[in-house]
């Protein structure tokens, strides 16, 4: 552990950017709640109640890396989706995709796309309690909201399947015995138009109620497809929810929650970033994809260029336009579109026994489908046209026990179910300019059409518990345990049409090839121990230094791969090491919590696109290690000042079967073997050793910070100014670590100012987000099978007026 500690010294003060030293002045939304300092009745910071433990507990003695978002948050803020918590969580990352199907959600740089039905998330989300199956199923707003909990590294012992990387908690009111409602109304540039509304009805005079919430979501096209005269990345989408308490005597309380959410966008249009770059199928777009290597590479021995095909700007006879990714013309042929659906019930129920204990048992059904269709070669010729339709269903129990023997023990127990069928279809249509180009229109005379079909079945079962010792007043040991038996079973089929009778099928993925089907199944189980040492140095000061593990089972790709491979992938180890401290200072005005940590993954599931195909592949050793730090500071009743400071280094420690970039795939075929001219496939050979390399998509620095001023206008109007900081690190978008994928740093700053009443019974806010309109990328890759390189681009400037009603 020393060795560790020493590590992160040295790593954090070599490279702490310069704006560390002006964190006084930066500002993000720490780990306590943002309440209005006009209502702090004794001049402090007020205390946050937390479930992190699955039970309740002051944030500042929990012993976990823990960052709580309460009601007063989102309204100072304005945040109603997941996404925007990044600007406001240390070493948090949501990266947006193709799709709301294709979002991935990292933390402390690990995560998993969304995009391969084969593969689990790594971070687990969960929504009042339910374990939610994938990312993409998280496209409500975040309405009447108690609270948001991220809790960073692996949480094996306490929650539910798969959290490796850590989880992200949900937790919406419960139904309240008195009547209240709130609406609120949003306009923004773009003409966007959103809408909320809450209604709490008392049902007679019992503590039974119902809670009913409901929102709509509708903007105009950002973009235009210049090519077809379509407009791009819309926003509809809208959805409801209702929870019904029944808070019994004698059967104890009972919650019942009903919800379904729907989108249907035109969504979302990549931008290209460069056309110029090797085509994977030697089928690139302009005539000099790297004026620089193909001098350098010459002639062969023939005499003739070694780099030999036909340009899809020739063979077409129209060019593309020239790139500019932050214009609001996009330029490609192909349908977009994304259409989904979420929605379920869950079942509640909480009884409290003689003995100071309490059962809790939560059953949930789940549904989620996704209907998407995109531009498979991202550009304005037919070359590639790809859909996915998945459809899961899934179902969850889960059995805890909670005990509080005295002062000295306390223990919890458990037992976990889940039980899920996830259909996935997904097409790939080579089109005909497409074969005619790389020379295998006499394989497929009018294109090909391979389509992937599974059918995955997850089962998994888990026994946990956990069990704290209060050694004395000051110092506890915690000892959790959990047991996991998964089983992954995959029913599936690829099969190519198109291909002209009396030739043999070309084996050459994800394109085409022969016909396969599968029948495969694996299962996996894991003992995930966890030890956590808490010790309060004074009544305000706790520090705790923890070992835990996180396991994610392994799958199966869900892409065509080479004959003879059904892409299975083993399962992926965390083990977790963290030496924190929760503290306060100045009779409660200063809260600094922080934690430094190291991260250790055995086979880890590493995703990558080369530009054609999509695989998994279990990397030897991949380590995070970094610290988090949240400053929150009251200095007057009226001002209220706080920063976040995140630092993650992620980097692989053995992987010698990493992917390689386009242009070092090209270089490995061409010089390396001594290949003259190109066919398609050929590329997927090419491996690296990248031991030592960064992970992509995680920068080592994101700083925030924020400032709240209160003012007090007249006897009946109260003004609230907000304004926010944000610095992200540069770090690559790609896991190939493409120099031409890299995002540069980049400044965020946003602004809220607020007009509201000393009763809060209404509010008027005037914002604006990303007011410096910084240019960055959300998401970056090779532009499939003709080469260059696209992205999806990061919210620009948006500006707009909120309203809210209380009763």
């Amino acid at each position: 552990m020393r060795r560790i500690l020493s590590v992160l010294a040295r790593s954090i003060l070599s490279s702490a950017p310069l704006s560390l030293c002006f964190i006084a002045n930066l500002s993000a939304q720490p780990a306590d709640p943002d309440p209005k300092p006009s209502q702090a009745k004794s001049f402090a910071l007020e205390e946050v109640i937390v479930t992190a433990n699955r039970h309740a507990q002051n944030l500042q003695e929990v012993a976990i890396s823990v960052t709580a978002f309460t009601a007063d948050f989102f309204q100072d803020t304005g945040v109603t989706d997941l996404a925007g918590l990044e600007q406001y969580t240390p070493n948090l990352k949501i990266t947006p995709g193709a799709d709301s199907r294709s979002t991935s959600i990292r933390i402390r740089g690990i995560g998993s796309v969304g995009s391969n039905s084969g593969i689990d998330p790594s971070v687990g989300m969960f929504i009042d309690g339910v374990y939610q199956g994938r990312a993409g199923m998280s496209i409500g707003d975040l309405i009447d909201i108690e609270r948001v909990e991220i809790l960073r590294g692996p949480q094996g012992t306490l929650y539910g399947k798969n959290t490796a990387a850590g989880a992200i908690s949900i937790i919406t009111l419960k139904p309240a015995p008195e009547f209240e409602a709130q609406a609120e109304i949003t306009y923004a540039n773009d003409n966007r138009k959103e809408f909320r509304g809450m209604v709490n009805l008392p049902l007679g005079d019992s503590d039974d109620a119902v809670r009913l919430t409901g929102f709509s979501v509708n903007s105009d096209h950002l973009y235009d497809n210049t090519f077809t005269g379509e407009g791009l990345n819309d926003a509809n989408k809208w959805g409801v929810k209702s929870r019904f308490l029944f808070d019994t005597d004698s059967a104890g309380e009972w919650l019942i929650t009903l919800d379904y959410s729907k989108e249907d966008t035109d969504c979302c249009g990549f931008a290209a970033i460069d056309y110029e770059g090797f085509s994977t199928l030697n089928s690139p777009i302009t005539n000099n994809p790297s004026a620089a290597f193909s001098e350098q590479l010459g002639l062969n021995a023939q005499g003739t260029p070694i780099l030999q095909y036909t340009a899809f700007e020739d063979s077409e006879g129209f060019s593309p336009p020239p790139a500019d990714p932050f214009s609001d013309d996009y330029w490609f042929d192909g349908e977009i579109s994304n259409k989904v659906t979420v929605g379920g019930v869950a079942l509640e129920w909480n009884y409290d026994l003689d003995n100071d204990a309490t059962l809790t048992l939560i059953n949930a059904w789940r549904n989620y489908t996704s209907d998407s269709t995109y531009d498979g070669d991202f550009t304005g010729y037919n070359a590639v046209r790809g859909s996915t339709d998945v459809e899961l269903d899934q179902y969850s129990s889960e059995l805890r026990y909670h005990v509080n023997s005295g002062d000295t023990f306390e223990t919890q127990l458990g037992l976990y179910a889940y039980y899920s069928e996830f259909n996935s279809i997904g097409t790939f249509n080579m089109q005909e300019p497409l074969v005619r180009n790389i020379g295998i229109a006499f394989f497929y005379p009018e294109g090909s059409l391979n389509t992937d079909d599974n059918l995955y079945t997850t089962t998994s079962m888990a026994a946990f518990g956990q069990f704290t010792w209060n050694i004395t007043d000051k110092f506890s040991a915690t000892l959790g345990l959990r047991y996991t038996y998964e089983k992954k079973e995959r029913e599936g089929s690829q099969i190519t049409e198109g291909l002209n009778p009396g030739f043999p099928a070309i084996d050459i993925p994800p394109v085409a090839g022969p016909d396969v089907f599968y029948d495969d199944k694996r299962s996996d189980t894991d003992v995930s121990p966890s030890l956590n040492l808490r010790y309060f140095i004074n009544p305000d000061l706790m520090t705790y230094a923890s070992v835990s593990r996180g396991f994610k089972s392994g799958g199966f790709n869900q892409r065509r791969e080479v004959v003879g491979s059904n892409g299975e992938f083993d399962e992926e180890i965390a083990t977790n090491y963290e030496l924190g401290w929760k503290g306060n200072w100045l009779d409660r005005r200063l809260q600094i919590n922080g934690t430094f940590y190291f991260i250790n993954y055995d086979d880890f599931q590493s995703q990558g696109f080369d530009g054609s195909s999509i695989k998994v592949t279990n990397a030897g050793v991949l380590q995070s290690y970094g610290t988090e730090i949240e400053i929150t500071y009251l200095p007057t009743e009226n001002l209220l000042l706080g920063s976040s400071i995140g630092y993650t280094k992620a980097e692989y420690d053995k992987f010698e079967n990493g992917q390689c970039t386009v242009e070092e795939a090209f270089e490995e075929f061409y010089i390396v073997n001594g290949a003259q001219g190109g066919s398609p496939g050929t590329f997927a050979s090419c491996r690296r050793d990248l031991a030592g390399k960064p992970l992509d998509n995680a920068p080592e620095w994101n700083l925030s910070s924020y400032a709240q001023y209160d003012m007090v206008i007249t006897d009946s109007l109260v003004g609230i100014a907000r304004l926010e900081h944000s610095y992200i690190d540069s770090y690559f978008l790609d896991s190939d670590l493409d120099p031409n994928l890299e995002n540069d740093a980049v400044n965020l700053v946003n602004l809220r100012l607020t007009l509201t009443t000393p009763e809060n019974d209404w509010e008027v806010a005037i914002w604006g987000r990303n007011l410096l309109g910084e240019e960055y990328y959300a998401l970056g890759l090779d532009i499939p099978t003709l080469g260059g390189y696209t992205g999806i681009v990061a919210p620009d400037t948006t500006y707009g007026i909120t309203a809210r009603l209380y009763f």
